[in-house]
């Protein structure tokens, strides 16, 4: 699976163009505004007490230890767990999240690109990386070296698309099944359930040899989820995406917005290469 990622990332790197995106802040002035500055760091306070809150019965009633690192098989633990390691991609996802809103309440407030690309990689970074130290003092879980690098890829890779042309025209994506019945309660942990995605825009990456009549919010994604069976297997699927970010407004908020909405893979024909072959016409 790692062999086909680095090979899917060769092929899109060595032939990419800058996505012709509508862009999102070139109407806004490169000065920082303290009303804005103000506001939006209460809205990430907010949401990142909003989200710990919410988590807590979930991942926080449990005893309580002296700090420890995770481990599975007696091992510090990295990536290969009980959940074969999607709850990596799902902390990559987090991360990347983190830092787009950082991002863009940090542009809204007037900072300029480079500002703002910092800051949200800070930002995401240490938000993450308080929760993983806040795990470390609690016995089932501790601090998950694995996590914490994933961390930092989520909010990097979020950044990279800021400042290398060629990375907008990839988007790292999450899809979840509520078709099917969840393996945990909680659906934040029915790993079973989701879907990362990492898709890639033809229209953009080969923007000259492209035919006319090739639909440019098309993309092509390669997925990773992992079976609802006891003994967990990767599954490794390809299939095709929507790329929202096609739709053009004058509003610096709606364009947000389908920026958000197009971190979601709606569903969309795919085919499951492993275990075994099966086909969707509409994979969830």
């Amino acid at each position: 699976m790692f062999r086909i990622a680095l090979l899917f990332f060769f092929i899109t790197s060595s032939f990419g163009q800058q996505i012709d995106y509508n862009p999102q802040f070139s109407n806004l002035k490169n000065k920082a505004d303290l009303q804005k500055g103000l506001l939006s760091t209460a809205i990430i306070g907010l949401s990142v007490f909003s989200i710990y809150e919410t988590g807590k019965p979930i991942y926080y009633n449990e005893a309580r230890s002296d700090f420890h690192f995770t481990r599975y098989n007696g091992d510090i633990e990295l990536f290969d767990n009980g959940h074969r390691g999607l709850d990596k991609f799902g902390h990559m996802y987090s991360a990347s999240l983190f830092a787009q809103n950082i991002y863009f309440l940090s542009r809204w407030s007037g900072f300029n690109n480079s500002t703002a690309s910092w800051t949200s990689l800070i930002l995401a970074s240490s938000i993450m990386g308080a929760m993983e130290v806040h795990d470390a003092y609690y016995q089932r879980w501790g601090f998950s070296t694995g996590d914490f690098i994933f961390n930092l890829m989520g909010a990097s890779f979020y950044v990279g698309q800021q400042n290398i042309p060629f990375m907008r025209n990839l988007d790292y994506k999450i899809s979840y099944d509520f078709t099917k019945e969840k393996d945990d309660q909680a659906v934040i942990e029915s790993y079973a359930n989701m879907t990362f995605w990492m898709t890639a825009n033809p229209s953009g990456l080969f923007e000259k040899s492209m035919p006319r009549w090739f639909p440019n919010w098309l993309n092509f994604a390669i997925g990773v989820s992992v079976t609802h069976s006891n003994t967990k297997k990767t599954e490794l699927l390809i299939g095709l995406d929507y790329n929202l970010k096609r739709i053009k407004t004058k509003s610096i908020f709606l364009n947000h917005l389908i920026h958000i909405l197009d971190r979601y893979h709606f569903p969309a024909p795919a085919l499951r290469l492993a275990p075994g072959f099966i086909g969707y016409g509409l994979y969830f």
